[in-house]
């Protein structure tokens, strides 16, 4: 009995099974009819539409590319650049009962320069963060290129630096030497000033020439900081030329200074002149790099002594100096300079010792400063300088030993 229900079983369900598998018929009540919007066809747009649509999407692509080159446009006008000049110095003691001297760290720079160009404009600014003073404006120069000359004709007017000589506007970023020689710090103190300048470059750029009206006093001048100890104005300007493989200029500065010495009842207005030659020459004969041979020459009345960041003027006093400068190539990233300055910071008056056996405090000096320079790439150098300066010590007096040894890394961008 049991083997006949298990087969009836098994029979009825196979029968149900063979029934789902069969396929509908049509017409049967379980069969779906697909509607008209289900098995509608999107319309197919036209060419035109095609068309349409593409140039739209044209136009679009069209109008932000314009707008991408007005902003890169805009951009490369803009140049923002800098530098930083971090140093260790040794100074030996000024005599053998370590008196003086000095060991230390510090930042000697640290610029950051804005300039917006366009064809007939220009802006720069630039700031020094590392000022003993914090932070201080070393630039502010807004300039009119004269049109039709592309760009070599113009105007400056603001802070600026001095159209005098070679070393004093020179960057000290590409300065061979750690600081600028001794007689170009005493003639232009902090090399900039208050003023208007006309400038101009001729017969293919071998000219040169810039001329202006400052207030003469420059950045630091005591008590005349930021402001005219006079009516008048100094007027300054070089003139040179350039021929790639030699150039030099001739400079002139006149003007005065109202001020009082000692000796003086009332302010007088000493003579400020300046007269400057200079001369550099490029050579590329030796066969392990370039050669630099760099000279200058200043003689004038009233120049600046320094005092921490404030300059003193020597109202009335004449004084003249020079250096020399010879820059040779190692290969493409090392050089050797070997620098002598000499000033004298009163012409004409002999050189004194003190009662102490010490030379006269306005005694000339000489200066002999060799330099080793590593360029790691275009952004950083290197720099090991030792100074030796040679005071003149007449008698029993006897030069302070006041040699100095500066390392210097300067990373720019």
């Amino acid at each position: 009995m049991r083997t006949h229900l298990v087969a009836v079983f098994t029979l009825t369900s196979s029968m149900a099974l063979a029934q789902a598998a069969e396929p509908q018929q049509p017409g049967s009540s379980d069969t779906t009819t697909p509607t008209a919007e289900s098995t509608a066809t999107p319309a197919e747009p036209t060419a035109d539409e095609r068309l349409t649509n593409a140039e739209g999407k044209i136009a679009s692509l069209e109008e932000q590319n314009v707008e991408t080159k007005n902003d890169l446009s805009a951009l490369k006008k803009l140049k923002i650049s800098g530098y930083v000049q971090g140093r260790y110095q040794y100074q030996e003691p000024l005599d053998d009962t370590g008196t003086g001297g000095f060991s230390k760290f510090t930042v000697r720079r640290g610029r950051l320069k804005t300039t917006y160009t366009t064809d007939w404009a220009q802006l720069m600014l630039q700031i020094d963060a590392a000022s003993e003073s914090g932070v201080t404006l070393r630039d502010a120069e807004a300039t009119l290129f004269f049109p039709g000359t592309h760009q070599l004709m113009g105007l400056t007017v603001g802070q600026m630096k001095w159209p005098f000589g070679y070393e004093g506007p020179q960057s000290s970023s590409d300065r061979e030497m750690p600081e600028r020689s001794r007689v170009i710090r005493a003639f232009l103190p902090d090399e900039r000033d208050r003023g208007a300048k006309l400038f101009g470059k001729f017969l293919k750029n071998k000219i040169n020439i810039g001329v202006g009206v400052f207030d003469g006093n420059g950045i630091f001048n005591q008590n005349s900081v930021g402001l005219d100890n006079d009516k008048e104005k100094d007027v300054i300007g070089r003139a040179g030329f350039d021929l790639k493989w030699l150039s030099g200029g001739v400079s002139g500065w006149y003007g005065h200074s109202l001020g009082r010495k000692a000796t003086d009842t009332y302010r007088v207005a000493y003579d400020r002149n300046r007269i400057g030659l200079d001369a550099q020459l490029y050579l590329d004969v030796l066969p392990f790099g370039a050669t630099a041979i760099k000279g200058e020459y200043i003689n004038g009345t009233t120049y600046s002594k320094s005092a921490g960041q404030q300059k003193v003027e020597q109202l009335g006093v004449p004084a003249s100096g020079w250096y020399g400068l010879v820059v040779q190539n190692l290969g493409l990233k090392d050089a050797v300079a070997v620098r002598y300055d000499y000033f004298d910071p009163e012409s004409g008056r002999e050189n004194l010792a003190t009662p102490e056996g010490k030379p006269g405090p306005n005694n000339s000096i000489g200066t002999l400063d060799v330099a080793l320079l590593h360029y790691f790439s275009e952004n950083l150098k290197a720099t090991l300088s030792y100074e030796l300066p040679m005071t003149a010590a007449p008698g029993t007096a006897e030069d302070p030993h006041d040699n100095l040894l500066t390392f210097q890394l300067q990373a720019r961008y």
